[in-house]
């Protein structure tokens, strides 16, 4: 359980930051595409898993 703060506004802005909406290029900076050579794959996962999770990506 969480120990409760001093005062309801004493929060860490660390921790707080965890919950603000990230900028998706500061999120992105440095990744690349997956090279020819490179696959994402999941292992142990069912067919019809991976399929539910390609579905969803596409939304």
């Amino acid at each position: 359980m969480s120990e409760p703060t001093s005062a309801p506004d004493a929060l860490d802005r660390a921790d707080a930051s965890y919950w603000q909406r990230q900028d998706l290029e500061e999120l992105l900076r440095g990744t690349e595409p997956l090279r020819e050579d490179e696959s994402f794959e999941i292992p142990d996962l069912a067919e019809d898993d991976w399929d539910r999770f390609v579905r969803a990506i596409h939304e």
